[in-house]
């Protein structure tokens, strides 16, 4: 059996481009690999030419495989396919030896200088513990806190495909991660891959980054032990490398790994996402969703801490806390919204909502933020607004 160890990180992404894949691959000796490479699908990425090099003691590149080329030294161990649609190309390494230890790239461009993400592979004989960014620890950590990086181990001879997500801009994503744990005791995680870290940005004990405050949700596992991560408001930079899976160090704890793509281009409107209302008063609002779309529920959820608890959908049920005062309705589905009103609001009614609606495994989700306010001078929701989205400019400059 193959033991393979992946420690995923970024490059830094190019200004008009962007290319991503896994950094660290440890593999045993006469193993394979079959490595992915994602990139943004302009219309340059698709018809560029792939490349795969290996960098040599003087610091060039020298291409092993490209999209016309293979070297003679390779010739039978080597394979390079590429998707322009899905925007991803794989590169196959088969046979290999201690003396195929080293850093590669793979890019895209007429050189081998241009858009590319690097590849530290090492080939070794014999069992190998554990790994870190080349140093070997005598004690398994635990997974580590925000600031830390976390250890995956695994044995296996084939490693989960990397599943490939894209959103628009404004939108909202639904990825499944199957854990193949069934004890809901387990932490669930979310994390973005970094140069030298997996920045954590959401876990099931409650916690949620800053920038994802208010659009980020783990759902509970499900029976096989699955769970969904659900985002909206997507921003361009929330393109990159993600893992999620559960916390620990067993082959079944092996998290997925999952590549973000956000189409800068959207037809999605920039709705407001902030509603302004007074004790005791009422308010109203629109929840949009595909009008082409085929939906089994379509409901207002209120978020905490990475978690969204149902209050109202168009089946009729209203949890009882919320009964006599909140009501949903399909007013214009031929226009893809329906139409929620809360009524005798209160202080505590203050904070994050979703407008959600399943279809099959994934939720068309969109977030909103309410606010309250005693007695008269309330602000202008419109001003509300306006200072809303000065204030997150601001703070992105910071």
């Amino acid at each position: 059996m193959v033991l393979l160890l992946l420690l995923a990180a970024l490059l830094p992404e190019p200004a008009a481009s962007s290319l991503y894949s896994s950094r660290f691959v440890v593999v045993g000796l006469g193993g394979s690999i079959t490595h992915q490479c994602f990139y943004s699908t302009t219309p340059a990425n698709k018809h560029g030419r792939k490349y795969w090099c290996r960098i040599a003691a003087d610091g060039l590149c020298p291409t092993i495989i490209s999209s016309s080329f293979t070297s003679n030294k390779y010739q039978g161990r080597v394979a390079l396919g590429d998707v322009p649609q899905n925007g991803t190309f794989t590169v196959t390494m088969t046979g290999l030896r201690s003396s195929d230890s080293g850093t590669y790239r793979c890019g895209i461009g007429s050189t081998n200088e241009g858009l590319y993400a690097s590849l530290n592979l090492t080939v070794l004989a014999g069992r190998i513990l554990y790994w870190l960014l080349g140093e070997v620890w005598d004690q398994a950590p635990q997974l580590f806190s925000v600031s830390q990086i976390f250890i995956i181990l695994g044995y296996a001879t084939v490693s989960r495909p990397t599943q490939i997500i894209r959103g628009e801009l404004h939108g909202s994503v639904t990825v499944l991660c199957p854990s193949g744990d069934t004890q809901n005791d387990q932490k669930r995680f979310w994390c973005k891959v970094g140069r030298s870290s997996c920045a954590l940005i959401a876990s099931s004990d409650g916690f949620v980054g800053r920038r994802y405050q208010g659009r980020i949700v783990i759902t509970p596992p499900e029976s096989s032990g699955a769970f969904k991560v659900l985002i909206n408001d997507l921003k361009e930079e929330d393109s990159g490398l993600y893992l999620c899976g559960t916390q620990g160090l067993r082959g079944q704890d092996k998290p997925q790994e999952v590549v973000l793509q956000v189409a800068t281009a959207s037809t999605l409107p920039r709705r407001p996402k902030l509603l302004s209302g007074t004790v005791g008063g009422s308010l109203s609002f629109q929840c949009h969703h595909d009008p082409k779309g085929t939906y089994e529920r379509k409901y207002l959820c209120r978020w905490r801490g990475g978690s969204c608890l149902v209050l109202l959908d168009d089946e009729g049920f209203v949890l009882e806390s919320h009964r006599g005062r909140a009501w949903m309705s399909s007013s214009h589905p031929e226009l893809g919204s329906s139409t929620v009103v809360l009524g005798q609001l209160r202080e505590e009614d203050a904070g994050w909502y979703w407008c959600g609606a399943s279809s099959g495994h994934n939720e068309l989700t969109a977030s909103l933020k309410l606010l309250i306010h005693k007695g008269k001078g309330v602000v202008p929701v419109e001003r509300v607004q306006f200072l809303y989205e000065r204030l997150s400019f601001l703070y992105k400059r910071v």
